[in-house]
């Protein structure tokens, strides 16, 4: 899963602005971007969209504060 199919999920689904942007290196955390409900959101899509399981443990700022961070860690956990 890449940083712009993760960005066009946030954006669509979650935040309802198609048209709007984030940085691949933008906290969204931090900066309130995602709150939980948006991350269990997100997580889910994650897991449908891979077949991966995301544990509640690895629901981290380290994994899920950017972009970045969340396709690393997708693809971490697919190549397991």
């Amino acid at each position: 899963m890449t940083t712009d199919e993760i960005r066009t999920y946030i954006l669509t689904e979650i935040l309802g602005e198609p048209d709007g942007t984030l940085a691949d290196d933008e906290d969204l955390l931090l900066s309130e971007t995602l709150d939980s409900l948006s991350v269990t959101r997100l997580v889910q899509h994650i897991e449908e969209r891979t077949g991966i399981t995301v544990p509640p443990e690895d629901v981290t700022l380290d994994h899920f504060a950017t972009l970045t961070a969340i396709a690393g860690y997708v693809a971490v956990r697919r190549a397991r």
